[in-house]
């Protein structure tokens, strides 16, 4: 069984696809803002994979560069801001 087929295999048990398909939906947050949070947020988790093959789907929707660009810096500034929790153990101390 090659990579894909296992994929297949565990997303028919699990249903991320048609799950991830009904989230990504226009909904009461249209589809090309949903595209922007997701490239967000596989930056604050740090998921390469993630980024990269969503950056490439919100290109190919007509998302912009700059954007991008912008909801990575969105993104960074949170996983910064988390980072710096850690300060108030140094102000604490």
């Amino acid at each position: 069984m090659n990579n894909l087929e296992k994929f297949d295999e565990i997303d028919r048990k699990i249903g991320f696809s048609a799950m991830k398909k009904n989230i990504m939906k226009d909904g009461a947050i249209d589809s090309r803002t949903k595209k922007l949070l997701v490239i967000a947020s596989a930056v604050a988790v740090g998921c390469d994979k993630c980024f990269s093959v969503n950056r490439k789907l919100a290109k190919e929707a007509g998302i912009s560069e700059e954007e991008i660009d912008e909801a990575i810096l969105v993104a960074s500034l949170i996983r910064m801001g988390s980072g710096l929790n850690y300060t108030w153990k140094i102000i604490d101390e």
